[in-house]
């Protein structure tokens, strides 16, 4: 019991170089596009939970983490958490792109390596058929989050008129002459690069935050459309239905301990909604609101320690976990995108 919840406890750290719209953006455009998209309740959630631990994990030193837990290395080599590479994340933010053929390049390659996992994790026969809606939707979920960041981190809104088109909205050779690229990160001071710290719309405070959220929403609703129209094999009317079972068990993880961990660990970590938030979740005052985003982790803690195993390394504090910490979906969208000027093959 106490490695299973230390185990918690370091996965539940939060880091704050999260490079992205912050939570409650990434949130609630996903939301609407579920919606808007016929989803459930349940699906939708479950779809926002992926799209924020796509944020989480882009963050967490998974390799520390088992430093800090010795002796848990498995036989036979890296598997489960311990195989994650945090580049494969860190592709999923549409940083550091100099050039517009760059930008071109990687929304055809995230367009492809989606539509691809879609239908290669709706096919194989490896997953356990509970855990298939939760590897789709972590499909999904994650590549939102890379289409929505572009809206955040690249200057198309000061190179298009408003209100802003969505990407394939435009057609390429009018994309040609928009020169359109993104922020680089870690923030620097190279001449002529545009750097995240002058270009990011990741929260209210952000110049420009409104007009990003618009265009990610709207590229957000865009986006599920089009991964249905090109995944038909897919079991869409399934997943659209798609309630969490048995309720009282995976329903309340989902609904309660899976929820609650996207608020308060961003919370935490000040990455809700920057540093004057529309709302805060917890209290209108921000240390009250802090404090209190504590306590209600807690809760959820106390979930994950009952839950998580670190047998044969496969970590999963809940079910809704095992998109990125079992199959790994995280390396299908990620290859061939670009992270600062080099392609992953």
């Amino acid at each position: 019991m106490r490695r299973s919840l230390g185990l918690a406890v370091a996965m539940c750290a939060v880091a704050s170089g999260v490079l992205a719209f912050d939570t409650k953006w990434h949130s609630d455009a996903t939301r609407i596009a579920m919606e808007q998209n016929g989803f459930s309740a349940d699906a939708r959630l479950l779809c926002q939970f992926e799209n924020y631990l796509t944020d989480y994990f882009s963050g967490t030193d998974m390799e520390g983490l088992y430093e800090r837990l010795p002796g848990e290395m498995p036989k036979g080599g890296r598997t489960g958490l311990r195989d994650m590479d945090m580049t494969d994340f860190a592709r999923l933010h549409f940083d550091a792109l100099t050039t517009e053929a760059q930008v071109e390049h990687q929304w055809r390659t995230l367009e492809a390596n989606t539509a691809a996992a879609l239908k290669k994790w709706a096919a194989d026969p490896s997953v356990k058929p509970g855990y298939r809606p939760v590897v789709l939707m972590t499909v999904l979920g994650a590549s939102l989050h890379a289409v929505q960041d572009f809206y955040s981190h690249s200057n198309w809104l000061r190179r298009v008129s408003n209100p802003a088109p969505i990407w394939f909205d435009v057609a390429e050779a009018d994309r040609v002459r928009l020169a359109v690229k993104t922020g680089w990160y870690p923030d620097g001071n190279k001449a002529g690069v545009l750097y995240h710290r002058e270009e990011n719309k990741d929260s209210t405070g952000r110049p420009m935050n409104a007009l990003a959220v618009d265009a990610a929403t709207r590229a957000s609703v865009d986006w599920v459309r089009r991964m249905i129209e090109a995944a038909p094999d897919v079991p869409w009317a399934t997943l659209k239905a798609w309630r969490a079972q048995p309720a009282n068990l995976n329903g309340t993880w989902l609904r309660n301990a899976d929820a609650t961990f996207i608020t308060t660990t961003s919370t935490m970590a000040g990455h809700w909604d920057g540093a004057t938030p529309v709302k805060n979740v917890f209290a209108p005052e921000t240390a009250r609101n802090k404090f209190m985003a504590g306590e209600a982790l807690g809760l959820s803690l106390g979930v994950y320690s009952r839950n998580i195993t670190i047998a044969h390394n496969n970590a999963t504090p809940t079910p809704h976990w095992v998109g990125f910490t079992m199959y790994h979906i995280e390396k299908d969208l990620a290859k061939g995108l670009y992270l600062q000027d080099q392609t992953k093959d």
